[in-house]
Order: C-alpha cells, then structure tokens, then sequence
C-alpha cells in the first residue's frame, strides 16, 4: 500500500518544496520506492530539480514526475509499486489542497516564524479540518527559522494553541541549502558537513513523525 505524504501551503517561499524533496531523497536512501509528485505544472520546480539531478548522476535516483491532478499521481504509484508518494502542491492553497489533503496520510504545512506566515496557515488548518480533514494529520514544519530559540518556540507554541503538531526540530534558512537545490541536491546532501548533518536531524524528527502517524493510522 502506498503511503501518501502531501506538501500544502497558504503561500510562497515559506519551504514547502525543499521539504518534499528532502523527504523523497530520504525515503529513497533507506532504499524504498519512491516519487516525488510535482502539480505545480505551471511552474515545475521540481521536475526541474529532478532533471538537475538525474543529470549529475546523484545517488540515490529519486523519481520526479509532472502531473496535472492528484489522482493521476495516485494511479502513476499505484502502477509502479511506489512505497512513499510525496505531493508537492502549488505555492498556493485552491481546490487541488482539498484533494491532496483527501488523499494524503499525513499533510505537512511549513510555515515561517512570523505571524504574517502562523495565521494563515493556522486559517488553512482550520479550513481543512472543517472540511473533514482529522487534525491528527496535520503536521505544522517551521521553516525559515534562524537561531532565535525564543522565536522558534513561540512559534511552536502558537501552532500548539491553534490545536495542531508541530515538528520540534525547525527547518534552518541557509545558503548552502539553496545551492544544494541548484545543483539537484536535498538539504541532506548539502557540501558543507555541518548543514548536511543539521539536515539529516531535521529529517529524522520529521519522517520518524510521518511514519509513526501512518503506522498508528493502519493499525485502526
């Protein structure tokens, strides 16, 4: 059965496909089949990012492809026997969010520090769950975040009075993560040691979250 991770946000720039891509990188490390779902067709960063990539010849593969809707990315892994499809929407939320969010296990939400990015966020949230949407999947990422460990946790602790998850470790702002994404890299595979690990962290809190939901929700 295929496992369905959805990337949503209410805006731009706040991180949402840097996430995908470092968790399609990840899952396909620990050696599962996996694709990464690019539905920005539009745009198409992240097929892009896979182009980069598959020219550099870096390893592991990590499977990219367009698709229009969410459907056709559920058959497409369906068909290929894909263990971890990641959903990376379009930088905006509209109707396609409501479908990811159908279909997806667990939906991540990334989110800056600032209220400017927690409010609507926390109002998309809010609109998924009145939709039908368990809370439960909802998993709030902070991205963007500096050193501040004072603004970090009262970020946190915004989203945990909105009555939402938040993944404990934040998602640094860096520049050798943006150059990592230039050359076709996941943050985890950033030059510099010391982003590489701060990365590979970050992604352990974050799958060790994903995967203990999805394990839980299977087992009811």
């Amino acid at each position: 059965m295929t496992a369905v991770v959805g990337c949503v946000s209410q805006k731009g720039g706040v991180g949402k496909s840097s996430l995908a891509r470092l968790l399609a990188r990840e899952y396909a490390a620990a050696g599962q089949r996996v694709l990464l779902a690019d539905l920005d067709t539009l745009q198409a960063t992240s097929v892009e990012w896979g182009r980069r990539r598959e020219e550099g010849g870096i390893a592991p593969a990590v499977p990219v492809r367009g698709f229009e809707n969410v459907k056709k990315a559920l058959k497409a892994a369906s068909a290929g026997g894909v263990e971890r499809l990641v959903l990376d929407s379009r930088g905006f939320a509209d109707r396609q969010t409501a479908e990811i969010a159908a279909a997806a296990d667990v939906i991540l939400l990334p989110t800056g520090l600032a209220v400017d990015d927690l409010l609507p966020t926390v109002r998309l949230a809010h609109e998924l769950a009145a939709a039908g949407i368990d809370a439960r999947r909802l998993l709030f990422v902070l991205c963007r975040a500096g050193d501040n460990a004072r603004e970090i946790e009262e970020a946190r602790q915004y989203v945990v009075d909105a009555g939402y998850r938040c993944v404990a470790e934040p998602w640094p702002e860096r520049t050798g993560y943006r150059r990592a994404h230039d050359e076709g890299r996941a943050a985890s595979e950033a030059r510099h040691p010391l982003l590489r690990g701060r990365a590979k962290v970050f992604a352990g809190a974050l799958t060790t979250l994903i995967d203990d939901h999805i394990a839980k929700g299977r087992m009811t």
